[in-house]
């Protein structure tokens, strides 16, 4: 499988200096989220996959679709992406836009990996801690990982933190082989 995200940068790079000239840095993250989310749904991909239509269809049917959560910016990148053949970048422009827009406003980006979704009051307190320690205004994601057993793990940036049972398993297994 291709990797998306060396293609979705430059797009990412110029949705975020228009949007920071135009001081709507936060708008259009919004706007990106609605549209990348939509993308992966089943209809919408079978809309951008259909042979049937041509590409000035598809375009007409996400504009349509998007008409009230998007900008004029949003719908012509619909638009290029559709001339450009590449309307399977959208989640990875969205996602390098967030990580330029966590960037610009130096805030950390935290993933906690959990094996079930922890319940509001776990939830809760998890969120809290990780803010007491990488500040009240990090962004941070749980995301469902069932091979982790139990426990969870949280990745900032390049660190990882695995306190999942996998984990402790691997760990375990690699100090009894030496």
């Amino acid at each position: 499988m291709i990797e998306l995200t060396p293609l979705a940068r430059p797009y990412a790079k110029a949705l975020f200096a228009s949007a920071l000239e135009s001081n709507n840095l936060d708008e259009m993250a919004n706007e990106l989220k609605i549209i990348a989310t939509a993308s992966k749904t089943d209809g919408v991909k079978n809309t951008i996959e259909n042979p049937a239509l041509s590409r000035k269809d598809v375009v007409d049917i996400l504009i349509k679709l998007f008409e009230e959560s998007a900008s004029n910016t949003s719908k012509k990148l619909i638009e290029v992406l559709a001339e450009n053949k590449r309307l399977n970048l959208l989640e990875p422009i969205y996602s390098i836009y967030q990580a330029l827009l966590e960037k610009h406003k130096e805030q950390n980006s935290i993933q906690v990996f959990v094996a079930v979704e922890p319940g509001n009051e776990a939830k809760e307190s998890i969120e809290e801690k990780l803010r007491l320690t990488y500040g009240k205004d990090a962004n941070i994601y749980f995301s469902k990982d069932p091979k982790m057993m139990g426990g969870l793990s949280i990745k900032i940036g390049d660190e990882t933190l695995d306190l999942s049972i996998r984990g402790k398993v691997n760990k375990l297994v690699n100090q009894l082989n030496f």
